[in-house]
């Protein structure tokens, strides 16, 4: 095999599993989330940081609300333009 050649697995990642425990963002938690970056001036204004400190909820930790808060910014504004005929 010369060296570029491809191998099952060649360039990948390892995968490194988090030490934290998987989060489950109930519709409550989540209803909270949005609540203090809607306070905070919004999903691209908001901060990871303030978000953690304005929601005060036991075993929240900053690496859940960056991941949290990147999924909400990427997902589509939720009122689209299909609501508008409803």
């Amino acid at each position: 095999m010369t060296k570029n050649s491809r191998r099952p697995g060649a360039g990948v990642r390892p995968y490194n599993k988090s030490d934290l425990p998987r989060l489950r963002w109930t519709p409550e938690l989540h209803q909270q989330f949005v609540q203090a970056v809607d306070w905070l001036g919004g999903k691209y204004k908001a901060t990871p940081k303030r978000i953690l400190q304005m929601m005060s909820v036991k075993g929240l930790k900053i690496s859940h609300i960056k991941s949290h808060l990147q999924m909400y910014r990427s997902s589509k504004a939720e009122t689209s333009v299909f609501r508008l005929y409803l």
